[in-house]
């Protein structure tokens, strides 16, 4: 019983008390669209808040709602529940209002949750994507 107080209980009460509800839906960004910001966020090592662990590389912008932008992870967003791992759609929101104001986000029960701040992580935005490091046969 203790197992599952440690396990479930104490990740989900954090969440409620530390994590704040995003937008449920933002408005998905087409390529064709004009720069409303850079479509890059290179993010240099991997982030973790609680149980999330974020994965480091480039996320792409993919949507933006009315108070900020969210940047999809390169792969899924990994939950740590005890001997194994949950996989979850996510990646980092950047504030409109402060653009070095980074949180991770994660959706649980078809919302977006923010979660964390990541606003000291060595990140850097790009227009481009990165050129592939193996050569195309």
């Amino acid at each position: 019983m203790l197992r599952f107080l440690q396990l479930f209980l104490l990740p989900t009460f954090y969440f409620l008390l530390f994590g704040c509800a995003g937008s449920s839906h933002p408005r998905l960004v087409s390529p064709s669209e004009g720069p409303i910001s850079p479509r890059y966020l290179e993010i240099n090592s991997e982030l973790h808040v609680a149980t999330l662990h974020f994965p480091a590389g480039v996320y792409t912008l993919n949507a933006v709602d009315k108070i900020g932008y969210y940047y999809r992870a390169p792969r899924k967003v990994a939950e740590r529940i005890g001997g194994g791992s949950l996989w979850r759609e996510g990646g980092i929101f950047v504030s409109k209002r402060n653009s070095q104001k980074l949180r991770g986000y994660v959706f649980r029960a078809g919302t977006i949750t923010l979660v964390g701040n990541f606003s000291r992580a060595k990140h850097r935005f790009r227009d481009q994507p990165l050129a592939s490091v193996t050569p195309d046969f």
